[in-house]
């Protein structure tokens, strides 16, 4: 049997759906190397692929359009893998511990990070201090990131090795907190993370090679296909060294990376995606593996830290109102670089009053400089208003939000922000209901790449804001033919039709027929990415 005839497969024999309004269900599907090339009637397709290929029988599973996860850094996941792991951490204690033992493997010069870092699961849920982690490490630098990658604390030997003392400029966007006698706390947010982040190494090969391959095979295993992904380029990035060499760690490892990836640059110079825009990082085809298309901004902070862009203080703070990373005019200036060399924008932005600032450049944007197609985004667009939302219809804006972010947040949110503006705050129902396109993403390693975790928070909110549930329906299509939508991939993915990539995905149970309780139980069987099985459970 030839090459091109083991590449011949028709699956068949369980429920399949495509995802295509047209033809929402076929009974099988007919593959030929990367490409599907037949769908409908097991008969209809046996006689399309000819005479020889492998019947694979689905048993009753069901298939679906491979997983999109449209918003995550993958490199600085590998970065998280390759230092302690704190997501679990319930006491003070067991932090201390963590960290002992983490530096252990490290030069008593050498920084060591912990990441993931969550607070809010302590019985008194605040961030601890220099003093608290001076008492594990005083001998090493050391430095825990809250898991949303806003705040952080530092211990005295990491605020000596970066150079921060009680006279350091704070940078603009940026805190370093001190008590009430003036002392610092060691805690750091937002821009002045790169003061301590910035002293990071760069691993070596052999550990990038083997942890690439590692986190490649964790996407596979949630049933992403394919990646729209941030990566940093330029001199200087607040992970120092790490991040200005993201752009060739990223080049070094793409042999280990099974999925497609639509590449979103963070860059201080805009024209610089010009210089990115060629081989090997954009292959310059419709349907190629690598592609760079996206600006990627930052507008504010995070409601973890307290330094989302508010328009009213936070109810846990009334001190506090957050604030925006960078002046209006100097983003505005870096996202008509990117519109006027036809690019896509792609803008973080989570607080009521940075959503309404984000949507105010936009429009001023698009009427100034009138571009057809242009979808630009907003990322995680955490609380919109009922104005927001429709100028955001209005203006063809894209809203990219991290449905696992509610999983972390409901027990917590509404403590944060107060009840009424919870009403607004992941507004996923209104968003669809306004016609808004809605995608969804991990903003991994924030959090976890679970698509079904994610497509369950979509479905339930955990009683978060009930009235904004999706159905299930709705909930699939922003990780499929929506998220494909939104890096201008729709003619080659997201669906099951003719003539599209073979990225396929095989769950043991039908999430059109789970109660919507059970969804979370679904497991991810299979997933194939141009043909080729690159997950089996």
């Amino acid at each position: 049997m030839s090459k091109v005839q083991f590449e011949r497969k028709v699956f068949y024999g369980g429920s399949i759906i495509t995802m295509n309004p047209k033809q929402p269900f076929v009974n099988a599907v007919g593959i030929l190397g990367e490409k599907i090339i037949a769908i409908g009637e097991l008969k209809e397709v046996k006689k399309e692929l000819g005479a020889k290929y492998q019947m694979i029988e689905l048993k009753g599973k069901t298939m679906l359009p491979g997983f999109i996860d449209c918003h995550l850094h993958p490199i600085q996941f590998l970065l998280h893998l390759l230092n302690p792991d704190l997501s679990n951490v319930k006491r003070l204690k067991d932090l201390q511990s963590i960290l002992k033992k983490g530096v252990k493997q490290k030069s008593v010069d050498e920084l060591t990070i912990g990441f993931n870092f969550c607070e809010e699961k302590f019985d008194n849920p605040i961030l601890p201090t220099r003093w608290d982690l001076d008492e594990a490490c005083p001998n090493n630098p050391v430095f825990i990131l809250r898991y949303d990658g806003h705040i952080g604390v530092a211990n005295s030997k990491a605020l000596e090795l970066a150079g921060i003392d009680e006279n350091t400029e704070i940078p603009e966007g940026g805190e370093i907190r001190k008590n009430e006698k003036g002392e610092l706390t060691g805690l750091l947010s937002e821009k002045s993370l790169s003061l301590i982040l910035s002293k990071i190494s760069v691993p070596k090969k052999v550990d990038l090679d083997k942890t690439a391959s590692k986190a490649f095979e964790i996407f596979a295993s949630n049933g992403i296909t394919s990646l729209q992904g941030i990566v940093y380029y330029g001199k200087k990035s607040e992970y120092g060294l790490f991040g200005s060499s993201e752009i060739s760690i990223l080049t070094s490892i793409q042999d280990k990376i099974l999925q497609d990836w639509y590449i979103m640059v963070n860059t201080e110079d805009p024209l610089k995606i010009i210089d990115l825009k060629k081989p090997p990082l954009d292959e310059g085809k419709k349907d190629g593996k690598f592609k760079v298309g996206s600006l990627k901004l930052f507008l504010d902070g995070s409601f973890g830290a307290k330094t989302a862009c508010m328009f009213e203080p936070f109810s846990d703070a009334p001190e506090m109102c957050g604030f925006c990373i960078i002046d209006e005019d100097k983003i505005y200036e870096k996202m008509k670089l990117a519109h006027n060399n036809g690019f896509q924008i792609v803008m973080h932005s989570i607080g009521d009053k940075a959503n309404r600032i984000a949507v105010d450049l936009y429009k001023r944007l698009i009427n100034e400089f009138p571009r057809n197609n242009h979808r630009h985004r907003i990322e995680h667009a955490s609380m919109l208003t009922k104005d927001v939302i429709e100028d955001m219809k209005n203006y063809g804006i894209i809203a990219s939000c991290q449905p696992p972010f509610i999983n972390s947040e409901y027990t917590w949110l509404e403590k944060r922000i107060g009840k009424e503006r919870c009403k607004y705050t992941y507004p996923f129902k209104s968003l669809v209901n306004s016609g808004v396109v809605l995608v969804s993403g991990s903003d991994c390693p924030v959090e976890d790449t679970n698509v079904i975790s994610g497509l369950h928070a979509l479905v339930t909110r955990n009683n978060f804001v009930p009235e904004e549930c999706l159905t299930i329906k709705e909930a699939l299509k922003t990780y499929t033919i929506n998220a494909a939508y939104a890096a201008f991939e729709e003619d080659i993915k997201g669906s099951i039709e003719v003539g599209k990539l073979a990225n396929l995905v095989i769950l043991d149970k039908n999430p059109l027929e789970v109660p919507k309780e059970e969804i979370q139980k679904i497991q991810i069987l299979e997933t194939i990415i141009r043909g080729k099985t690159v997950f089996k459970k």
